[in-house]
């Protein structure tokens, strides 16, 4: 509070201030999470020294944008760049960068770019030391400061209006638990025939149409590129289903998924919904190496034991003590496949682009048999 003689109350003068050498205030409040604090208001010419430390600390952004990353130092100057040029206001929203074990000089490259003189954007990087993107995405909700966790992928380029129209949607949707919006493939070279087929299921390319979806299907959610979530639905979700037990997703090299998808399950079981956006848009880098048959191969079988775990999540069955029929009926289905062979032409494709989707489907469901029937011996 305010004395009567205009000066600040006690409890706010231990405050440790930062210098400004290029602003003056004319009137001001110290937002806090219970409502606004007045100050004294600073005569024409004063000098804003600093915002309160101990306020700054605990004041509620309206966003974070977390990048989790592993050995991404090569990658993360593009997405830097592109957080910077975002349209929301820079006092309004952090970037929270989360190591998850790299080997390379991740953390050196992000403290290098925050640390810049002219960085228009204020974050810090963390380093989360068990392997696994759904470690790193919690770490990034325990530490985000911001109402929403906005997760961008280190290979993803976001619009610059996409963090603006992200906390808008929100705003808007008092339901939305979780919103993502269009993603667009930006191939680093002409991509192949197989890698074109697969975009929308496998590399998180994202278009739904112009307008606004809701996500309801079962099993369905929204993609990990781009997702924006709750922060008070993320630390439920992750205390209370148990990801880290349950969904380890992305984890060094290995390609096991689903953990976006089960934020979207989990949101749902919860009484929140999924939104599709259609404005929110970035792009989704995708290298040469991404679009090789045995990346993909790898892919797909990790797609599998990714499913294999969102269902133990949403499905009781797949967690009763009869769990491994599911798992033996995959791998049936896997060997009725391997006999039958591609289905050659079938959806117009060519003799090979058919024998390779075959390839990777296979590859998905023996992923996904041998997930589920390796649970119960655990």
């Amino acid at each position: 509070m305010a004395h009567p003689d205009g000066e600040v109350a006690p409890q706010l003068k231990h405050v440790v201030m930062k210098a400004s050498s290029d602003r003056t205030v004319e009137a001001g409040r110290v937002a806090d999470a219970a409502g606004e604090v007045p100050v004294r208001v600073l005569a024409a010419g004063d000098r804003l020294v600093g915002i309160a430390e101990e306020r700054e600390e605990t004041m509620a952004l309206r966003a974070t944008v977390a990048v989790c990353t592993y050995n991404g130092a090569e990658r993360l100057p593009r997405v830097l760049a592109a957080l910077e040029r975002q349209t929301f206001l820079t006092e309004s929203w952090e970037v929270v960068v989360v190591d998850n074990a790299s080997t390379d000089e991740t953390v050196s490259v992000v403290e290098g770019w925050l640390g810049r003189s002219d960085c228009r954007m204020s974050g810090r990087v963390v380093t989360e030391g068990n392997q696994g993107l759904s470690f790193a995405r919690e770490r990034a909700a325990r530490e985000a400061r911001g109402e929403v966790v906005c997760f961008v992928d280190d290979d993803n380029v976001p619009s610059p209006d996409w963090l603006e129209l992200a906390v808008g949607a929100f705003a808007r949707r008092v339901n939305a638990g979780v919103i993502g919006g269009k993603v667009e493939a930006c191939w680093e070279a002409a991509p192949t025939p197989l890698a074109e087929a697969v975009a929308g299921f496998a590399l998180a390319i994202v278009d739904l149409g112009p307008h606004p979806v809701l996500v309801d299907g079962t099993g369905s959610g929204i993609v990990g590129a781009g997702m924006c979530v709750r922060r008070g639905l993320l630390l439920r979700i992750f205390d209370e289903f148990r990801f880290r037990e349950r969904i380890s997703d992305r984890r060094g090299n290995d390609l096991i998924s689903g953990g976006d998808l089960a934020v979207s399950v989990a949101a749902r079981m919860l009484g929140m919904e999924c939104w599709y956006e259609p404005g929110m848009r970035m792009e989704h880098v995708l290298p040469p190496s991404r679009m090789a048959k045995p990346y993909l191969l790898r892919l797909f079988s990790g797609i599998g034991r990714g499913q294999a775990a969102l269902r133990r999540l949403h499905d009781w069955r797949a967690r009763s003590p009869l769990a491994w029929l599911i798992g033996l009926k995959d791998l049936m289905r896997w060997v009725a496949g391997d006999l039958r062979g591609p289905d050659d032409g079938k959806g117009g494709e060519t003799a090979d682009l058919a024998r390779d989707l075959h390839e990777l489907r296979q590859a998905q469901t023996l992923g996904r048999a041998t997930q589920a029937l390796r649970w119960p011996l655990n």
